[in-house]
């Protein structure tokens, strides 16, 4: 992610830099057509440059008449005193860093002006002003002459980078612009014609792809670009291994077809491969007689650049050239280089969006991957439990064959610990669910009074073994609607009252309380009177893992349902906090906006609200088909159904047998099992439903996938009822019932 951010900062560093070059000169030629002085002109230029280099003060110094002094043009921030020093000095070699710039017509850099040898006559002067390095930068004209000196000043020892010189290099371009139009040194009107159609056009380039992206953008560059230098061919080419692959190539009149070539014995070798800038004017063919490309389209003249990375490591170039020489190559450079940041920038916006789009993808690969796991991990765990579970409630009921008084306690061990084992695996899947980001939210209208109120009820017979009396501070008396996932509010509420009741002392209290708030939110609030959290303890509450009460150890549970809890209601809008006083108990709450929507029905964890026309009630022994391929699933069941001898009960252990004894029994019900060998249970019920003879028939899923997403396809499809593994006897008995009423209680 960080890469990524620095990427992206790279990207915009690059657009501001060509923009930034642009509005520079914008404004000088701006300060030309408004008839300002060269001095006003070349003062603003100064400023222009010192706000891109740190720490710098700048000089521009012009030749006179003569083309053999340098005389005073602007420095507005260096001392007087050392620019009338330097006013009216012969150039020449070893005659400081703008003597020798200006007499050689190269750029002179000085890292430490007091060793350097060009600065012995000089350095005196300089460093009793507190100047310590500086870098001069000879100013032309179109035709290559030189017109004056660029030096920025630094007052410690320090060489430039390689930006910081094409930065310098630019200001002395646009500063011979300023001095050419207003010393006269060319014809106004030619002066004014070459440089605003050359500003035209640089400008036309700028903003005609500073909108567009890709292979547009790439396009639009070369075109442009070719144009404004009055160039027959331009390119732009990415590196791949030992080739250029070009991505948006013009012809002279049209777009060619992309290409790709070798780079060895080209002059991209040259700009690709050493990194260097690579400016032939005439006669390339001499030089590179090997480069068929440059013979069969006739090339004379060749100017390319390198295309950086964010490690300044060359990857690919920006290549123009003509079938004739080619004159002004200063520049051409300029405007190769800074458009070469522009093509920099978007080269790393693509690579950022692609790589965004990688991300995404293994996010998403990830993610399901996550998901298919916590799935399975349900599955696999809830379906042994179903076993554990189901059978020793089948044995607590069997009232033929009543259990012993010790039989019944090992019973209810063996039912307390296989509970509690369930409550684990539920809460740890529901982390890792929540850690993952593949938490499921069903999110609905409900009136929140007869979750609290069910909640409460569940708690009671804990409470009652605990010896804590469990009751509402007062009774609501009307109902508050919220939007939220009932299923999972409802878990936390049972969360909070379940720690109140085991963290606190016996024969105290439970209560809970509704308050509305004043930024138009419900609070449901449980207070309890047990030992209370320390101060040290507090911002631990909420962590995973965390327990610390003294009586830990004899205290069921994980650790994790209060970090659930927090994770959940925050998911679905609202806050949880709490209250807490060292021997005075504490009291947690949930804050959830209260909603004016119209309430919906709550789906039970175990069934859906969908509900078929009761069947014939007739004395007949009713049919009921169980498709489940493990053999103790189905003991289970046909233990169960013993408490209902009017159903007789089938099975089979695959969808295709059960599609064909569905066909032929014609049962008041199936239970289908998701997880099948073959055709699952989501694709048996679909078939079903294409048969006329039983497509009617209510069909509920019975299986240990207990993700909400799971639940709510199985109901979309049109599943009468879901009920999940370890199963509840008394619910499935419930659920059985409303389809095939019980005549005993009839």
């Amino acid at each position: 992610m960080q890469d990524l951010k620095a990427q992206i900062n790279l990207e915009v560093e690059k657009r501001q830099k060509a923009e930034q070059m642009f509005e520079g000169l914008d404004g000088v030629l701006k300060m030309l057509a408004a008839g300002d002085t060269l001095k006003a002109t070349l003062e603003k230029l100064i400023k222009f440059l010192e706000s891109k280099i740190e720490g710098v003060r700048c000089s521009i110094l012009l030749l006179d008449e003569s083309g053999q002094y340098l005389i005073r043009g602007a420095a507005p921030n260096l001392p007087k005193s050392y620019c009338d020093a330097l006013d009216g000095f012969l150039i020449g070699t070893n005659v400081g860093s703008c003597g020798t710039a200006a007499y050689k017509n190269e750029m002179v850099i000085v890292d430490d002006i007091e060793t350097s040898p060009l600065w012995a006559d000089f350095k005196g002067l300089a460093l009793s002003h507190d100047l310590k390095a500086c870098w001069s930068t000879p100013i032309v004209n179109i035709r290559g002459k030189v017109l004056g000196t660029l030096c920025p000043y630094f007052s410690e020892r320090r060489s430039p980078t390689d930006q910081e010189i094409q930065v310098a290099q630019f200001a002395a371009y646009l500063a011979g612009v300023a001095i050419q139009f207003k010393g006269g040194e060319v014809a106004l009107k030619e002066s004014e014609s070459r440089y605003e159609e050359l500003f035209g056009q640089l400008k036309s380039i700028l903003e005609g792809t500073s909108s567009e992206t890709g292979q547009d953008f790439f396009r639009s560059l070369v075109y442009n670009l070719a144009l404004s230098l009055g160039m027959k061919y331009s390119f732009l080419g990415l590196r791949k291994g030992e080739k250029i692959e070009t991505l948006a190539l013009w012809g002279g009149d049209k777009f060619e077809d992309n290409i790709e070539y070798n780079l060895k014995g080209t002059p991209c070798e040259i700009v690709v491969k050493e990194n260097k800038t690579c400016l032939i004017l005439q006669d390339i063919q001499v030089e590179f007689p090997e480069d068929q490309i440059l013979v069969d389209l006739g090339i004379q003249s060749y100017l390319g650049v390198p295309l950086l990375d964010s490690s300044d490591n060359p990857i690919g170039n920006l290549v123009v050239m003509d079938d004739k020489p080619f004159a002004n190559n200063i520049t051409a450079e300029i405007i190769l280089n800074i458009f070469a940041s522009r093509a920099e920038a978007e080269l790393t916006r693509k690579k950022i969006e692609n790589e965004s789009l990688e991300a995404k993808e293994l996010a998403q690969k990830a993610n399901k991957a996550k998901s298919d796991f916590l799935a399975r991990m349900s599955h696999e765990l809830r379906t042994p439990m179903n076993a554990i579970l189901g059978f020793t409630q089948v044995l607590a009921m069997d009232e033929k064959n009543p259990l012993l008084d010790y039989q019944k306690e090992n019973l209810e061990r063996v039912s307390s610990a296989g509970n509690h084992l369930l409550r684990l695996i539920s809460e740890v899947l529901d982390l890792s669910k929540i850690e993952s980001g593949n938490t499921d939210l069903t999110l609905a209208t409900v009136d929140l009074v007869p979750i609290v109120d069910n909640a409460i009820s569940i708690s009671q017979a804990i409470a009652d073994e605990k010896c804590i009396t469990l009751k509402y501070e007062k009774i609501p008396e009307c109902s508050y609607f919220v939007e939220t996932d009932p299923l999972r509010l409802k878990q936390v509420i049972l969360n909070l009252i379940s720690n109140a009741i085991k963290y606190n002392f016996k024969n105290g209290s439970v209560s809970i309380s509704y308050e509305k708030l004043m930024n138009g939110s419900l609070r449901i609030g449980v207070r309890d009177t047990g030992c209370g959290i320390s101060g040290s303890n507090k911002d631990k509450i909420f962590k995973p893992f965390e327990r610390f009460h003294k009586d830990v150890s004899t205290i069921e549970g994980t650790g994790i349902g209060l970090a659930i809890s927090k994770q959940f209601i925050e998911l679905m809008g609202g806050l949880i906090g709490f209250e807490s006083d060292v021997g005075e108990g504490s009291f947690f709450y949930i804050d959830m906006p209260i909603s004016d929507k119209v309430s919906l029905p709550v789906l039970n964890e175990y069934e859906s609200v969908i509900e078929r026309s009761s069947l014939d009630e007739g004395a007949r022994k009713k049919k009921l088909l169980y498709i489940e391929d493990i053999p103790a699933n189905v003991d289970l069941v046909q233990q169960i159904l013993n408490l209902r001898p009017n159903i007789e009960l089938f099975s089979a252990a695959n969808a295709i047998d059960g599609i064909k004894m569905a066909q032929e029994k014609c049962p008041d019900l199936i239970l289908m099992d998701i997880h099948l060998p073959g055709m699952n249970g989501l694709e048996a019920f679909k078939e079903l439903q294409t048969i006329q003879k039983v497509k009617t028939i209510p069909v509920i899923a019975l299986t240990a996938d207990a993700m909400t997403i799971d639940i709510k396809k199985a109901i979309d499809l049109g599943f009468h009822s879901y009920i999940t593994k370890p199963i509840d006897v008394r619910r499935f008995i419930k659920a059985i019932d409303k389809i095939i009423p019980n005549p005993a209680s009839s």
